[in-house]
């Protein structure tokens, strides 16, 4: 893209105080990066270059408002959250920034994947100040996940708990949770917070229009 202007940045956010703290973050790089109002941004999808969205607490009314700018501006959604507290992150999480990445290495990954770099940058833990890896993105179709295995997948990701997701589609706790594991194995997760950043940067959420499919 070209460097004649910033690069224009959405974020999704249910945090305000998350919001706010980036655009203050990034205010001194306002010639290089320039976060937009969501309205804004929603309003005129053609004007985001890169879109940023936290999954932790997403309410159905911001994966809507989430899966609504990806379609209409054609670009993809990039996680950016803080890293598990448990230790490194398992797995590819494509398109994933840290909220740990000092504001110079953010503006610098952002105007790189405004370009198209098919990259993500991410930081360990402050108490392992390793270098900056690089992970490349992959495709669901990569973890050869069953059917039923990406469903409740996708239904995790929308937040729902194990109790919900036997209830609707008619299978016992046993079963939810033994599927559940299954699919944590195949893309290499261990928490559930993991798995909603996985399930909602690979397109499995939300499933609202989708009717359940059989065992």
């Amino acid at each position: 893209m070209s460097t004649s202007r910033p690069v224009r940045v959405a974020l999704i956010d249910n945090y305000e105080v998350s919001v706010a703290g980036l655009r203050a973050l990034l205010a001194p790089f306002s010639g290089r990066v320039h976060l937009l109002e969501l309205r804004s941004a929603m309003n005129k999808p053609s004007a985001v270059d890169v879109i940023l969205y936290e999954p932790v607490r997403q309410s159905p009314t911001t994966q809507g408002m989430l899966r609504d700018l990806v379609r209409a501006s054609q670009k993809q959604a990039i996680v950016y959250s803080w890293r598990d507290q448990e230790g490194e992150l398992r797995g590819s999480f494509a398109g994933h920034l840290s909220k740990a990445l000092p504001v110079a290495e953010l503006v610098s990954a952002l105007e790189g994947m405004a370009d198209g770099s098919d990259m993500t940058v991410r930081r360990r833990m402050p108490a392992d100040p390793g270098p900056l890896s690089i992970v490349a993105r992959s495709s669901v179709a990569d973890y050869e996940l069953t059917p039923r295995e990406a469903e409740i997948l996708a239904l995790v990701t929308q937040g729902l708990t194990n109790s919900e997701i036997g209830g609707q589609l008619y299978l016992s706790i046993n079963s939810v949770k033994t599927y559940i594991r299954a699919a944590y194995r195949k893309i290499e997760v261990t928490r559930r917070a993991q798995a909603v950043a996985w399930g909602m940067e690979h397109g499995l959420a939300p499933l609202s229009e989708r009717q359940p499919v059989g065992v």
